[in-house]
């Protein structure tokens, strides 16, 4: 991408998500330009409540109970409430045009509440990141006219692996921040215990944690694969899973790569859209 300032001509949510995930900012880029402002809004509003259940200073004082108000605050303006935050005057007006379905909505901030609450077993895990990563790039290939059931299937199967690839990635930095989105047996078994510095754990647990996720995200790749050719303008709902795949091969030296991604990452996003086809 152009290293010339642009943030002028970029809405709000546009700039929010750029912030905050420049993965969904640039994927987000190559959708049909009419599009974009509504992906930008669906995503900065994922983003908000994910980032509502990292809780890195006050376990010691509320529990988990400053994630939950934080969530129950975009839950009330799903429901009508005037709330005070950069985005929340766009999605509000944006639900009340009929633009982003209030269920859908409230179903991600339920899956958000469910990991605050503590994640029981694997399959509980699987069902939270359906419900909001999932959903989220369901969505999105809705909003660019993907309507048959098995393809936006994969679709969300392909955004869970763009998920739990990131946070592979980047689970010292997730852990530090006091968020724990893995499940009670990888707690117990690793012995993960929330801090007011977060929650710390040994190198060797991280790679052993890893090891399990990302062949979760593998699995997750593999089984999305049949969406991989949805044409320019449809393919953007899926080109975050290219970045997935270039990380998983990289993952042995995740702890060394720049965190802003190079040029080859941005080719590869850029070639996909090119051919209408992610390579998978």
């Amino acid at each position: 991408m152009t290293t010339k300032d642009t943030s002028s001509l970029l809405s709000v949510c546009a700039i929010y998500v750029q912030k905050y995930n420049p993965d969904y900012f640039y994927c987000a880029l190559f959708a049909p330009f009419y599009h974009r402002e509504l992906i930008f809004q669906l995503l900065a509003f994922h983003i908000e409540i994910t980032r509502a259940v990292s809780l890195p200073s006050s376990w010691s004082v509320a529990g988990p109970m400053a994630g939950f108000i934080r969530l129950q605050w975009w839950r009330e303006l799903i429901e009508g409430k005037d709330r005070t935050h950069e985005i929340a005057p766009f999605i509000k007006e944006t639900m009340e045009k009929g633009l982003l379905p209030a269920n859908v909505l409230l179903e991600m901030i339920e899956a958000k509440e469910e990991e605050l609450d503590g994640i029981q077993d694997w399959h509980h895990w699987e069902s939270i990141l359906t419900r909001s990563s999932g959903k989220t790039h369901q969505v999105i290939a809705q909003i660019l006219g993907v309507e048959d059931t098995e393809q936006l299937k994969h679709i969300a199967t392909l955004g869970m692996a763009y998920e739990v690839t990131k946070i592979a990635r980047y689970l010292p930095k997730i852990l530090h921040s006091g968020r724990c989105p893995l499940p009670q047996e990888i707690i117990d078994e690793y012995h993960l215990q929330r801090t007011n510095d977060g929650i710390p754990t040994t190198p060797e647990a991280i790679d052993a944690i890893r090891q399990i996720l990302i062949a979760k995200a593998t699995d997750y790749l593999q089984a999305g694969r049949g969406v991989r050719k949805l044409g320019r303008k449809k393919v953007a709902a899926i080109l975050h899973a290219v970045l997935a795949k270039r990380d998983l091969k990289r993952s042995q030296h995740w702890d060394q790569l720049p965190e802003k991604r190079g040029a080859g990452d941005q080719m590869a996003v850029l070639w996909s859209n090119y051919r209408g086809k992610a390579a998978l």
